[in-house]
């Protein structure tokens, strides 16, 4: 039990983390992959993971007959399309895991089944073709986020808060 602990890290005075990563693992299994929030990504990090997830579009489009109805060839463009994709992609990675059950694989061909409804809804809103792309539409008030729109919305919420405190809402609090 000795090798548990770090001794030659004066700082550390706990477990090792490495050996208890590895005692985990060895037991319960390895770790699930973790979502992927593509806004909080590295420039290099993101473009390795958005080579992963393009080369697992492909193999799922081939695979599964996917066409440009529910799969256009500009599907990396669409954010809503790309998100979906990249949930799938993480739940196939857990369901199609070593240590899963087989009925993990038809719970993912389920959600499968949805998101390919909503991958055609996406496609039949852009327009987009096997030999067209459209650009997107985006609300004026959520491409405005920092202008006009946002200091509305941050003021209405001021006013809504200030006009909360001065009542006796039970959450307002008690004035000092």
């Amino acid at each position: 039990m000795d090798d548990l602990y770090d001794a030659s890290d004066p700082a550390h005075d706990g477990l090792d983390p490495a050996v208890v990563e590895g005692l985990v693992a060895e037991f319960i299994g390895p770790k699930s992959p973790r979502p992927i929030r593509w806004h909080e990504m590295s420039a290099d990090d993101y473009e390795r993971a958005f080579v992963d997830l393009a080369g697992w579009v492909r193999w799922v489009a081939l695979r599964y007959q996917l066409d440009s109805r529910e799969l256009p060839p500009c599907w990396w463009r669409h954010g809503a399309q790309t998100e979906e994709l990249t949930a799938l992609w993480g739940s196939w990675e857990v369901a199609y895991g070593d240590r899963q059950s087989a009925s993990a694989m038809a719970d993912w061909h389920s959600m499968f089944a949805e998101a390919r409804e909503r991958l055609r809804e996406w496609t039949s809103r852009t327009g987009c073709s096997a030999r067209e792309h459209r650009e997107g539409t985006t609300p004026p008030w959520a491409d405005d986020l920092y202008a006009h729109w946002w200091s509305e919305f941050a003021t209405a919420i001021s006013d809504e808060l200030g006009a909360e405190a001065g009542t006796d809402h039970p959450d307002a609090g008690s004035p000092e």
